[in-house]
C-alpha cells in the first residue's frame, strides 16, 4: 500500500501522536513542532546537502541530536578517496532550523573559526562556508543551487511502534549547482553539479537499521534520479522508494534486495515485488 498525502496535513495531533501517514510529492506535511511530546535529548533534526561534480563529492550539514550539534563540510576525491574536512561538534546546544524546506529561510552557524549559512530564496538556495582549522588555514565554499518549487520530490512521514515516535523526511534531487570550493591550495570551480537535499526531523528508537541510496544524474540531457530506503520504521503506509525523471516523481513499492552480507562492496541486486 502506498498512501499518498495530497492535501496539507499536520504532522502531529494535539497529543503528540503522528497524524500524517504516508508519502507526498511535495511538502504537504506541516511540521507543527509545538505539538512534540518527548523526553529531553530525543529529537533529531538536520539539513544535509550533497553534490557531485567531476570526480568529487561535496557534503554540507547543519544538524543536531538535541544534546549535540554537528556542523560540517566535507569534500571527497572519489578517485583517491582523500577527504578535505572542516566542522565542529557543539554539545548542549542546537541551531534553530527551518520548519519547511520549501519556504524562504536562513539557517546558520558561526563561531571564531567557522561560519556556515544555508539560505533559501524563492528561486535559489545559497550555501556558503568560511573557516579554518588546524589543517587548513583558508576554507571557502559557495554554491548557488536552483530552487524550482514545481520540481517533485520524496516526502515521507513514517511511524514507529511507540506513538510519539516518527520520522519526517524530505528529499529533493537538485539538478544544477554552481560555485567554488577552496581548501588552501586546492581550488575547484563547480559548474552544473548534481545533488540533493536531505531534510530530516524525527524521534525514533535508540537502536535501528537503515539502508539509504540516492542518485542524481542526466539521461540524454534529461534530469534523472532515484531514492531508495528500507529497514527504518513502519513502512506499511508508504516506502521511501521513488524515481525521478524530468522533475516528475514516480512511486515504487517494496524492493527485494539481494546482497552479500559478508561483503557489502560486491554488487547489489534490486527487484520489485514482481521480480523485475
Amino acid at each position: 500500500m502506498q498512501k499518498e498525502i495530497t492535501q496539507l496535513t499536520k504532522l502531529l495531533k494535539d497529543n503528540g501522536n503522528l497524524n500524517a501517514l504516508g508519502y507526498s510529492k511535495k511538502m504537504n506535511v506541516e511540521y507543527n513542532k509545538e505539538k512534540l511530546k518527548f523526553r529531553p535529548f530525543k529529537l533529531k533534526e538536520w539539513n544535509f546537502y550533497q553534490f557531485i561534480f567531476d570526480h568529487y563529492s561535496l557534503q554540507m550539514t547543519i544538524g543536531h541530536v538535541s544534546y549535540m550539534s554537528s556542523i560540517s563540510a566535507t569534500l571527497i576525491d572519489l578517485n583517491t578517496q582523500k577527504k578535505y574536512e572542516i566542522g565542529c561538534m557543539k554539545p548542549l546546544w542546537h541551531p534553530e532550523l527551518d520548519l519547511n524546506p520549501e519556504k524562504e529561510s536562513l539557517v546558520s552557524f558561526k563561531n571564531d573559526s567557522l561560519e556556515m549559512i544555508f539560505e533559501t530564496k524563492e528561486n535559489e538556495r545559497i550555501l556558503s562556508v568560511k573557516g579554518s582549522n588546524k589543517k587548513y588555514k583558508n576554507v571557502e565554499i559557495k554554491l548557488v543551487v536552483e530552487n524550482d518549487l514545481d520540481n517533485e520530490k520524496m516526502v515521507i512521514s513514517t511511524p514507529f511502534k511507540k506513538k510519539h515516535q516518527f520520522y519526517l523526511n524530505y528529499k529533493e534531487n537538485y539538478y544544477k549547482a554552481s560555485g567554488y570550493v577552496k581548501f588552501d591550495e586546492l581550488e575547484l570551480d563547480i559548474k552544473d553539479a548534481t545533488g540533493l537535499i536531505d531534510w530530516g526531523r524525527g524521534i525514533w528508537p535508540y537502536k535501528h537499521e537503515w539502508f539509504w541510496g540516492n542518485l542524481t544524474s542526466f539521461i540524454d540531457g534529461v534530469p534523472f534520479g532515484f531514492n531508495i530506503g528500507w529497514g527504518f520504521g513502519d513502512l506499511s503506509n508508504a516506502t521511501e522508494n521513488m524515481f525521478f525523471y524530468n522533475k516528475k516523481c514516480y512511486k515504487l513499492g517494496k524492493l527485494i534486495v539481494e546482497r552479500d552480507v559478508k561483503d557489502y562492496m560486491k554488487p547489489w541486486s534490486l527487484k520489485d515485488e514482481n521480480g523485475l
